[in-house]
């Protein structure tokens, strides 16, 4: 009896017994930087001379020496000579299209060239040459009447010719071009439309989904120019201190992700459906995909966009007041479309994103979202407004109330302060960037143009067609990184520099924050010397 109380006692006498193994000590750091001006992003510690990385992620952060001891030898040490260390940048919309076919590109001014310099540019190009003419037009062209197919046709019969607005938002075709393109106006496309002119014949130009859906039908390029130009962006990202792309791209994921990976680009990407149907009832391009791709660790397969409306270069942004001019945009989707649009989106517990530019526009899709469920169920879904010019000040608090999440990009205010949609803009108080912070709408920064980040802090502290709306270069910062990852769901991974989270980084050339040391106007010249992401170095200035 004493051998078996014994041996039921011996258990327990162990597990209260206060003898346990010694715990494995902590890896030391594989990663230590020391002697920066660290912008950590964390209100508990926003500054910091150092920091140490095991693997992909932030270990400690703090002073130098208390960094300093946690090395052992096998931990590589790097001395950062004062310079500034920020968050990876998370650009939150970025276009990664398919290299188009190829093309003559025009050279004529941008982003407004006059008619006189169009027709000079098409004049010429040889009737008789190869391949397709593009050029990038603005909004005094595009709203012309008098360029229209038919004078395209007699400035180039043979080839074709295809015009875009710079906003993206909108094109003119000769023949040649709608053949090539295989272009039917008479054919509907969801969210698009062609136009015509006062007799109602088409004039040559497509809109929204009408000019996107046929770049589905091209094919693609090769495999190897399309990987070249992906390590060229790549390269290029990497040197701005850019660790993160949310993307959206014309070619099928399926087609594109095989090239991401043989790129071998060090890049986390975000990719973002993208839907160009030429019905409602096909389905959403890669929708069965899985969320993290097998052999893509740093690709997330996440959100749904839609276009929602134009912009006000083209006037086809509703507005609740008309244009100037007298028009009103169009929608690009009735109020039931967008309803199932969004209830798609639900179904599959994704994230909506969608453009919306107009107040017009704007108060129709707040209004769908109200009457489709709660704001409480709303918040959790983080539903992106893409630029979200339409939030005017009465239309905030709904905003706010739903959860929205407006992603912005500077490069749409640097219109000239007396270019019509620049007046618009702000006798309609549209547009809006500090007023999103003062309301309480998260914020994130996409560059939807011009990928310089730096270049982007300039745009935002100047914002020509707004200017009551300028960011401070720390809130740039923030939108860029922390507003960005919250974006994307990734906020405690992404963002800030501290334990836990992901190392991603950049050491700068210059301190941007410091507007003593660094005008306005040598922001752009801001480039990194040094770009971890997940405790690899990605990019390192030869000379650093």
């Amino acid at each position: 009896m004493r051998g078996l109380l014994f041996a039921f006692a011996l258990p327990l006498v162990l597990a209260m017994s206060p003898i346990t193994a010694a715990a494995a000590p902590d890896p030391a750091p594989t990663l230590i930087l020391t002697g920066g001006d660290i912008i950590t992003g964390d209100p508990a510690r926003p500054r910091a001379e150092a920091l140490a990385i095991q693997g992909e992620r932030i270990v400690a952060v703090g002073d130098d020496a208390e960094i300093a001891a946690m090395a052992d030898a096998s931990t590589q040490m790097i001395a950062l000579g004062g310079r500034t260390v920020v968050p990876g940048i998370n650009d939150a919309h970025i276009h990664i299209s398919a290299a188009p076919p190829s093309a003559v590109t025009l050279d004529i001014p941008s982003p407004e060239p006059t008619s006189a310099e169009l027709e000079a540019a098409l004049r010429a190009q040889p009737t008789d040459g190869e391949g397709m003419i593009a050029g990038s037009i603005g909004a005094a062209i595009f709203l012309d009447p008098a360029w229209n197919q038919a004078r395209l046709d007699a400035l180039q019969p043979n080839r074709p010719v295809k015009l875009t607005m710079f906003s993206g938002h909108g094109t003119i075709l000769n023949s040649a071009a709608l053949r090539a393109l295989d272009v039917d106006p008479t054919v509907p496309v969801p969210g698009g439309w062609y136009g015509s002119d006062a007799s109602g014949a088409f004039d040559g130009r497509l809109y929204e989904y009408a000019q996107w859906r046929p770049l589905l039908t091209q094919p693609p390029v090769a495999d190897d120019v399309e990987i070249a130009r992906l390590r060229r962006i790549s390269d290029g990202a990497l040197k701005e201190g850019i660790t993160s792309l949310q993307a959206l791209v014309w070619a099928q994921p399926e087609w594109f992700l095989p090239l991401w990976r043989q790129s071998e680009t060090p890049l986390r990407l975000r990719l973002i459906r993208f839907p160009v149907p030429a019905s409602l009832d096909e389905p959403v391009p890669a929708i069965d995909m899985p969320e993290h791709p097998p052999g893509l660790p740093r690709v997330t397969v996440s959100g749904t966009k839609w276009v929602l409306d134009g912009t006000p270069l083209e006037h086809t942004s509703p507005l609740r007041q008309p244009y100037p001019d007298g028009t009103n945009g169009r929608d690009s989707f009735s109020r039931a479309e967008i309803e199932r649009l969004l209830r798609e989106i639900v179904a599959r517990n994704d994230q909506p994103l969608l453009h919306l530019i107009g107040d017009g526009a704007t108060e129709t899709t707040l209004d769908v979202m109200e009457a489709m469920d709660t704001p409480e169920v709303w918040r959790a879904r983080r539903p992106r407004f893409e630029h979200g010019d339409g939030l005017a000040p009465d239309l905030l608090a709904r905003a706010v109330r739903l959860g929205v999440v407006v992603v912005q990009s500077p490069v749409h205010f640097i219109l000239p302060d007396d270019h019509p949609t620049a007046v618009l803009l702000r006798d309609r108080h549209l547009a809006p960037f500090s007023d999103l912070l003062d309301a309480g709408v998260p914020l994130a920064i996409g560059s939807d143009g011009p990928r310089n980040p730096w270049l982007n802090m300039m745009f935002a502290g100047q914002l020509d067609a707004r200017p009551d709306q300028v960011l401070t270069r720390e809130q740039t910062l923030r939108a860029y990184t922390q507003g960005s990852a919250f974006a994307e769901f990734t906020e405690t991974e992404k963002g800030r520099l501290q334990p836990g989270y992901l190392a991603d980084l950049a050491v700068l050339s210059q301190n941007p924050l410091d507007e003593t040391a660094v005008p306005a106007q040598a922001l752009p010249g801001t480039r990194s010397l040094l770009t971890i992401i997940g405790g690899e170095i990605a990019w390192r200035d030869p000379d650093f």
